[in-house]
């Protein structure tokens, strides 16, 4: 009886080891199509986004358009004559409020001006990127603002500021 136990085994074996090596032979096969392919260009990094971008340029326009949304702030006002629902009024004077403090962030942005140096000239390319993109964020936030004012037919009245 061992001996006829023993020949199964060996048998067994041998069915095994025929389709263990077949699977090998499939898996190598299967890494070597794998390997075939471009992974050098498929993993490269990306370009840098600040590479293809004028960022003298692009600080200078920021800060034109921050002026504007300055003097449109520093200008309106809103008079209770003007609304018949207080609500309205608040309703304004709230979406003034956060205009002004999106103005207030995005001048601090200007007043880090991190990677640029006090002429607007780029220090760190990376530096300046990021807060070019995040003052442009701030200036999206108000011009967005000042549309939705616009938008709701809210009476805007603009004052001459006098400068000393």
């Amino acid at each position: 009886m061992k001996t006829k136990r023993f020949n199964t085994l060996a048998l067994h074996d041998q069915r095994g080891g025929l389709f263990y090596s077949k699977l090998f032979v499939a898996a190598l096969i299967l890494a070597l199509l794998v390997a075939s392919f471009p992974a050098a260009s498929a993993l490269a990094a990306p370009p840098a986004p600040w590479e293809n971008v004028d960022l003298e340029k692009e600080w200078k326009n920021k800060l034109y358009h921050l002026n504007v949304e300055g003097l449109f702030f520093n200008q309106v006002r809103f008079y209770p004559a003007d609304f018949e629902n207080s609500a309205d009024l608040a309703r304004a004077w709230d979406l003034l409020h956060k205009h002004g403090f999106a103005l207030q962030q995005a001048n601090t942005v200007v007043f880090n001006h991190s990677g640029f140096d006090i002429q607007g000239n780029v220090l760190n390319e990376r530096l300046a990127y990021d807060t070019v993109h995040e003052l442009a964020m701030y200036i999206h936030t108000m011009r967005g603002l000042r549309m939705k004012i616009a938008e709701e037919g809210h009476k805007i009245s603009r004052v001459k500021v006098v400068q000393q």
